[in-house]
């Protein structure tokens, strides 16, 4: 059975609170940098899963450099981030998907772009094909067609993107979302709660809800990659 101690989870993937922001500084400054050198920053996946980089020299007609959109800050970054994690909740709830498949797929979300700015792959793309994953790593398995005709996407691009999402995970695909150490408490409780019968269920019913709903929530925000699942 997979255990948390040992797992990669733990030793790779739970970061403090200064390496985190590192990785997002280094991730937005790259996009930058490309916007200054090349006036795009969209990295182009290719229907083989190659990579082709913005081109160019971001100058305009006789050499005249044409003004340049504007980036995104980092601030701004996890802003998008988080209304596209929020997406992926949505997505699971409307594919009636389990909690553990929507927690994992925010988490491989969340891992992508430790490694990449949101600037440089479309987080839509990127949002499924981290469903698609979960999907198969939590032997729920959904197919690249099922989930497309769901969404009414095409189900080439879950594929097209799922050599770069693995890339980034570094195919280290086991991840421990908090449902699990939520239900342990829960069913703790539940020794405590039989001897108040109907009252104490019910109360216990609501508990696990509420929780829920917290747990839901936290998963939109970095704890996820700053705190063990049980913490």
């Amino acid at each position: 059975m997979a255990d948390f101690t040992t797992s990669s989870h733990r030793k790779r993937w739970i970061l403090n609170p200064h390496d985190l922001t590192r990785k997002y500084e280094a991730a937005n400054q790259r996009a930058v940098d490309a916007l200054q050198k090349c006036g795009a920053t969209r990295v182009e996946i290719q229907s083989d899963g190659s990579l082709i980089y913005p081109g160019g020299s971001g100058g305009g007609e006789n050499g005249r450099r044409e003004s340049l959109p504007e980036h995104l800050s980092i601030e701004e970054e996890l802003l998008v981030k988080r209304y596209y994690e929020g997406k992926i909740q949505e997505v699971c709830a409307a594919l009636r998907l389990p909690n553990k498949i929507q927690a994992t797929a925010i988490i491989y979300f969340k891992r992508f772009y430790l490694q990449w700015s949101i600037m440089e792959h479309d987080h839509k793309n990127i949002l499924l094909t981290c469903i698609y994953l979960a999907c198969k790593v939590e032997e729920s398995h959904v197919s690249a067609e099922e989930l497309g005709k769901g969404i009414q996407q095409d189900p080439q691009v879950v594929l097209k993107n799922e050599m770069i999402v693995l890339q980034a995970l570094e195919f280290e695909l086991i991840v421990y979302p908090p449902y699990r150490s939520m239900e342990g408490f829960i069913y703790d409780l539940e020794t405590f709660v039989q001897g108040m019968g109907s009252t104490g269920l019910k109360a216990l019913q609501e508990l696990r809800v509420a929780a829920g709903s917290v747990v839901n929530n936290m998963m939109l925000t970095d704890a996820p990659l700053l705190y063990p699942p049980g913490q």
